[in-house]
């Protein structure tokens, strides 16, 4: 059997190991020398690296970002057809834009149900448009239906 003073041994050897075990998370603070060395961390901007890494593979971020650079053009079309009118309708589009693994437009399609501007005009146009845009390449290869509304009302993409 063991002697207590052997335990009495053992157990401040133990405590006086935990108690002396320095945190891995600390470290030293910055100095205005290490800053000047360039060695000192610089606080990360998330937003700023979220922009500098955009994916490469489709996804929303990078499909809304594609289709609001190309908004213009949806307004032309509906400068051009149901915006014609004194009294021009005005409303929603809800449109599914088909990607296919390349990144180009396999088909869109409209849901004249789930859309409050139903104009024939205005979706052929619209098709037409869309069909040139070129999106980033899908993850796996295959077909990506992408949804998206365009929201052609007053203080949305029309003035």
């Amino acid at each position: 059997m063991s002697s207590p003073r052997l335990r009495f041994t053992l157990a401040s050897a133990l405590l006086l190991s935990a108690a002396c075990k320095k945190e891995a998370e600390t470290s030293p603070p910055a100095t205005a020398d290490a800053a000047a060395e360039g060695t000192a961390e610089a606080p990360a901007d998330p937003s700023a690296a979220a922009e500098e890494e955009e994916s490469p593979y489709l996804d929303v971020a990078n499909f809304n970002k594609k289709v609001e650079e190309h908004v213009s053009e949806i307004v032309a079309c509906y400068k051009d057809t149901a915006g014609k009118a004194a009294d021009a309708p005005t409303g929603r589009v809800k449109a599914t834009i088909v990607v296919d693994g390349d990144g180009k437009v396999k088909k869109t399609l409209f849901d004249p149900q789930r859309s409050t501007l139903k104009d024939d005009k205005l979706f052929a146009c619209m098709q037409e448009k869309i069909a040139a845009w070129k999106f980033n390449i899908t993850l796996n290869g295959s077909d990506s239906p992408m949804p998206y509304t365009f929201d052609l009302t007053a203080g949305a993409l029309l003035p």
